[in-house]
């Protein structure tokens, strides 16, 4: 009698669990599980978040891929080694929101990941490339460099960062000649000279005013000959921290781009001035109490400014208070501005030290009659003191109905505030309503 043998049907990986797909990845050399991710979309899943995150439970690297964002280089961030697995990644829905690399001292070889994930043409919506302040030079450095951002513009990044400078240095003459990007919308360019060098000037001005900018923020870079060969039609906010850079070197730029909406400038002032009509649609400025004097100055300039924000002149040591009489002299100028309502200063700032801010002469808080909103960061380390007098300066401020408040929780101070001044209609602490007319505090 003939023995039947019923059909088994055969067990393949895409039939196994996910617990049992990751012991096997376990025993699997990172090449070889790369290869086993291509076989279908599930296993690739799996494959991907064994490769990227490891030592993370299985529903939270799940989560991890679905929120999109990737970032490279940080002791708590993923290894640049898990960049192949990204390039071979089909599972991640297409464009990666968030793409950022911080470099370290083994960035050549970083940077050899990032060029080939960047040829692959994934495309990537805010790329990141942060390189660490006073890496040592390498003979391949510039070749690197040059390689990085060759095929930058296949990934069609509409927002692109790049921070820090590196030790590259190019022959006289040289220029980089890799294709301009076209799809940008949001740039930064902070304390990386290298940007704008002699070799990658050309490329960096023609990738701007190729792109439909609206964000563009320039920090402790030289701007001086970048600034006249910018024609950006679609800018609306415009940052520029540069504190060797006088204000006569940026007003020509601002009077050129009438659709700047935001504007911070931390730079250092001269006799310059806006041209009559400059600045149409600005309702946001910022800058220090010398800078927006002179701009205020301006006829017919920015007539429909409704915020101001007073910053001290010093970057790197925002705890320097601005000079008390400049301050003053910048109240004068935003009276003559009926347009302006809301106003941002160093309230507590001016008073941590002593009571020489209450008892300047003559003071002219008494003609802000337009300023309905103050907002004040608030500092840690004031005392009571401190406090009694921030209150004090408030007071002098007669048309203020609503307060808003950075940093800290300051329910008690806002209490003491509203016995001193019951005018007060509504204080906000970090974006927390804490006092209003309809309520107690």
């Amino acid at each position: 009698m003939a023995q039947v043998y019923r059909r088994v049907d055969s067990v393949t990986l895409n039939d196994l669990p996910n617990e049992l797909l990751l012991l096997i990845f376990q025993d699997l050399d990172p090449s070889s599980l790369i290869g086993v991710s291509c076989l279908c979309r599930r296993i690739n899943t799996v494959a991907l978040t064994f490769l990227l995150f490891p030592k993370m439970d299985f529903s939270d690297c799940l989560s991890r891929l679905r929120a999109n964002t990737l970032c490279f280089g940080l002791s708590d961030s993923l290894s640049f080694s898990s960049i192949p697995a990204l390039r071979l990644s089909f599972s991640m829905r297409q464009p990666l929101d968030f793409f950022s690399c911080h470099f370290t001292e083994e960035y050549i070889r970083e940077i050899e990941q990032v060029e080939k994930l960047f040829e692959t043409g994934r495309q990537l919506q805010h790329v990141i490339l942060r390189f660490r302040r006073c890496t040592a030079p390498m003979p391949t450095s510039c070749v690197a460099v040059d390689r990085l951002f060759w095929p930058l513009h296949r990934v069609q990044c509409r927002a692109l960062a790049v921070y820090d400078s590196l030790p590259v240095t190019y022959d006289d003459g040289a220029r980089f000649g890799g294709p301009v990007l076209s799809t940008l919308e949001d740039i930064t360019i902070s304390r990386a000279p290298f940007v704008l060098s002699d070799f990658f000037r050309e490329w960096t001005i023609s990738s701007m005013n190729s792109s439909t900018l609206t964000v563009v923020i320039l920090e402790c870079v030289d701007i001086r000959a970048l600034l006249p060969s910018l024609t950006l039609p679609f800018l609306r906010k415009f940052t520029v921290r540069c504190p060797d850079l006088p204000l006569s070197h940026v007003t020509p730029f601002l009077s050129r781009h009438p659709t700047i909406q935001s504007l911070i400038l931390r730079i250092s002032f001269d006799d310059a001035e806006l041209a009559p009509g400059s600045l149409p649609k600005v309702d946001d400025l910022s800058s220090t109490a010398e800078c927006l004097s002179r701009l205020l100055s301006s006829p017919d300039s920015m007539q429909h400014l409704r915020s101001i924000t007073c910053y001290n002149a010093n970057i790197s040591v925002p705890s320097i208070v601005p000079e008390a009489n400049a301050v003053q002299t910048l109240f004068q100028s935003i009276a003559l501005r009926t347009s302006i309502t809301d106003l941002n200063i160093p309230l507590m700032n001016l008073n941590i030290e002593s009571d020489a801010w209450l008892n300047i002469n003559p003071r002219f808080e008494h003609l802000l009659t337009a300023i309905t909103q103050l907002r004040i960061d608030l500092s840690p380390a004031a005392d009571a003191e401190v406090r009694r007098r921030t209150i004090d300066s408030v007071v002098l401020f007669s048309k203020v109905k609503t307060l808003i408040l950075w940093r800290g929780e300051w329910d008690g101070f806002a209490r003491q505030l509203r016995q001193t001044c019951p005018r007060i209609e509504r204080i906000v602490s970090n974006m927390r309503d804490i006092l209003s007319r309809s309520g107690p505090l």
